[in-house]
C-alpha cells in the first residue's frame, strides 16, 4: 500500500469540542493542531501530536475519561507464534490509533521465558511505527501517554481477575471497556464516554466485514496482509459473523463506569462448577464465558439497565485465523442431559444460573430495547 492516512484525532468535534476550547483557552493552541494528521510512505511533513499535547489535552478537561482493557498472551522466546497473535496485535494497534480511547491497558500473561512489558512495548512501538509510518521517537511518544502494560506472573487472568484488574488504580480512566484482545473499536465507542453510571453495557461483534471503516480495515491488511480476506480464508476465521444481527446471547466486551462496580464484585459469582460439582473460577476465551460474567455482574450491583449497545457501539472482531479458546480438562456441568427436562444443558453450555438454552432454559442476556432505551438515558449528556 502505498498511501496510508491515519487519523489520530479525527471526529473530536462530536463529542470533544470541549477538549478543543479548553486546549484553546490554556495554551493558545488550536484545535486543527490536533485534529486530523495524514502520514504516506513518500512525506511526513506532518508529525503526530506530541505527548505534551496529549497531557494538556486530558489535564484542560473535566470530560470523564475511557480506558480499554484487555488481556494479552506473551511471546514465548523461540516457540511458533500463532497467526492470531498477529491479529490481536492488530487490534491493539488499532484500539491504541482510536482517539477515544484515552488510556490503553494490557495485562500481559507472562510466564517463564516470556516476554515483559518492556520488551512488549518496545516491540509495539516498532509496529505501530511501521504501520504508521513514524519514526521511533514519534511512536515511543504516543504510546508514552497512551499504553499501560502490565506483568501478571500467575498465567492467564480469571475473569473475576480481569474485572478486578480494570476497577484497579493503574486503570485511570471512569469509563472502562473490558473486551477480549481481538476486538477493535471505531469512532462509534466515543459513546462510551457519556454511559450512564447506572447503565451496564455490553457489546456484540460486528464480526470482519467492508461495513468496517477503511481507518481500521487498513490496519488489518498493514498486518496481516490481504490472503485472510479470499474466501477460501473465511472458512478458517469468523469473517462476516454479526453477531449483533445473529443473537442477543453472544458479545465479548463489558462497558461500565468503575465507581459503579467498585468494591462490589464477588470472587465466588465468578465461579463454575465443573464435573466433580467443585466452583472453579472462568476464563475470558472460554465458550461461554460471557454468560457467566454477566450473571456474575449482575449479582454485583442493581442495574437499572443492561443494554447490548452494539447497534449503537461497534466492536469489530480481528479473527479470520483458526479459534484459539482454551481447552479444558473439565466441562461445563450440565444441569441435565434429558432433553425432555425444563433443565436440560447440552453439552459445553453453561448451565443454570449462569447461562442455559435460548429456548429452553432462562439464559442471561442483554437485550437491545432495555428501559434506558425507552427513558432515552443509556448515554448522558457531557458535563
Amino acid at each position: 500500500m502505498n498511501y496510508f492516512k491515519y487519523e489520530l484525532w479525527s471526529n473530536y468535534k462530536n463529542d470533544n469540542q470541549l477538549r478543543a476550547s479548553k486546549l484553546q483557552q490554556t495554551t493558545g493552541n488550536n484545535y486543527d493542531d490536533y485534529q486530523t494528521i495524514a502520514v504516506t510512505k513518500s512525506n511526513q511533513n506532518h508529525p503526530p501530536p506530541s505527548s505534551t499535547i496529549l497531557n494538556t489535552i486530558n489535564a484542560a478537561s473535566n470530560v470523564p475519561k475511557v480506558s480499554y482493557v484487555t488481556s494479552l498472551w506473551t511471546k514465548v522466546k523461540n516457540a511458533e507464534i500463532h497467526p492470531h497473535k498477529r491479529e490481536v496485535e492488530a487490534a491493539l494497534l488499532a484500539n491504541i490509533h482510536n482517539p477515544h480511547f484515552d488510556q490503553v491497558v494490557v495485562f500481559l500473561d507472562r510466564v517463564d521465558s516470556a516476554e515483559t512489558c518492556l520488551r512488549f512495548q518496545q516491540e509495539t512501538s516498532e509496529i505501530y511505527g511501521e504501520v504508521f509510518s513514524m519514526t521511533a521517537d514519534q511512536s515511543n511518544e504516543i504510546l508514552s501517554v497512551k499504553l499501560k502494560c502490565v506483568d501478571v506472573h500467575t498465567g492467564q487472568p480469571t475473569y473475576y481477575q480481569m474485572f478486578q484488574n480494570a476497577l484497579s488504580d493503574l486503570v485511570t480512566g471512569d469509563v472502562v471497556v473490558l473486551a477480549n484482545a481481538d476486538m477493535a473499536f471505531d469512532d462509534t465507542i466515543s459513546l462510551a464516554r457519556h454511559l450512564n453510571p447506572e447503565v451496564l453495557a455490553v457489546l456484540g461483534t460486528r464480526g470482519f466485514s467492508d461495513r468496517m471503516p477503511p481507518v481500521v480495515k487498513d490496519i488489518y491488511g498493514q498486518m496481516m496482509g490481504t490472503d485472510y480476506m479470499t474466501n477460501l480464508e473465511q472458512l478458517n476465521g469468523e469473517w462476516n459473523t454479526d453477531m449483533c444481527r445473529k443473537t442477543l446471547f453472544s458479545w465479548d466486551t463489558y462497558i461500565f463506569l468503575k465507581s459503579t462496580l467498585m468494591g462490589r464484585l464477588n470472587s465466588e459469582d465468578f465461579k463454575r462448577l465443573n464435573t466433580n460439582n467443585e466452583m472453579v473460577p472462568f476464563y475470558m476465551n472460554e465458550n461461554g464465558a460471557e454468560s457467566a460474567a454477566l450473571w456474575a455482574v449482575q449479582q454485583s450491583y442493581p442495574f437499572t439497565s443492561i443494554y447490548n449497545a452494539c447497534d449503537r457501539i461497534h466492536s469489530w472482531h480481528f479473527h479470520l485465523t483458526p479459534k484459539t479458546h482454551k481447552d479444558r480438562e473439565t466441562p461445563w456441568l450440565q444441569g441435565s442431559s434429558d432433553v425432555h427436562s425444563p433443565m436440560f444443558t447440552p453439552k459445553g453450555y453453561v448451565p443454570k444460573p449462569w447461562g442455559g438454552v435460548q429456548t429452553r432454559v432462562p439464559h442471561p442476556f442483554a437485550p437491545k430495547n432495555p428501559d434506558c432505551v425507552h427513558a432515552g438515558n443509556c448515554f448522558l449528556p457531557l458535563p
